[in-house]
């Protein structure tokens, strides 16, 4: 069955795929609306489709109505396959929960259903880096997510064995300098307040950055 989701998503464009467990910990960060079904399904399956290096190689100091249109669009592509992969498993008799890729419920504290770098990490498809965000080995942090939780019993991955290393790049890319040395350190508020910032400069009216994105392009 995991194989056939995956070409499901994949004919669809996604280029990462990976499944954890949803344990008591994970379930217990989930937001109260699907907390409850949540307690039913016991399998999380990530998705991720990579964002394009020529797009992002035109933000020079912020983000740029480009992006805007291509960050829209993978996210309702995500929105697509996440949509199709719960379909197939429901077909097949079991639960499927889509979670869409892009939807902040609150912005200050910043909050959402769930958090898809979290399951994409512990799915193993990548690592946590510097700039708070999924680092993919082969496209770094320029992927968007996307997760689907199931009751279907599939095989988990193991979480991602890497790290940024040396690479300091998006410490000196971030425009609100809310990233540090360690990730724990990474400053969620200063980053809130440039997106509004910039959402708010020339009616640009989108929460999005992508700055931190354009340098981390990968190992491979």
């Amino acid at each position: 069955m995991r194989v056939d989701l995956w070409q499901t998503a994949e004919i669809l464009g996604a280029r990462l795929f990976g499944v954890c467990r949803i344990d008591d910990d994970l379930r217990r960060i989930f937001h109260f609306e699907i907390q409850k079904i949540s307690e039913k399904l016991n399998t999380a399956i990530s998705i991720g489709i990579p964002l394009s290096n020529s797009i992002l190689k035109t933000l020079i100091d912020r983000p740029n109505m480009l992006y805007k249109a291509h960050y829209r669009q993978a996210n309702a592509i995500l929105d697509d396959i996440a949509f199709a992969v719960a379909s197939e498993i429901s077909g097949s008799g079991y639960d499927a929960l889509p979670i869409p890729a892009s939807m902040v419920l609150k912005r200050h504290p910043m909050i959402a259903h769930l958090s898809h770098r979290e399951i994409a990490f512990k799915a193993g498809l990548g690592w946590w880096g510097r700039n708070n965000l999924l680092v993919n080995k082969t496209y770094g942090a320029q992927v968007r997510l996307v997760t689907v939780l199931t009751n279907l019993e599939l095989e988990p991955d193991i979480p991602a064995d890497g790290s940024c290393g040396r690479c300091r790049a998006c410490l000196k890319a971030c425009p609100a300098n809310a990233i540090a040395e360690k990730r724990e350190k990474f400053n969620l508020t200063a980053c809130s307040d440039m997106l509004q910032k910039f959402s708010r400069e020339r009616n640009f009216g989108a929460y999005i950055c992508g700055l931190c994105l354009k340098p981390c392009v990968g190992k491979s």
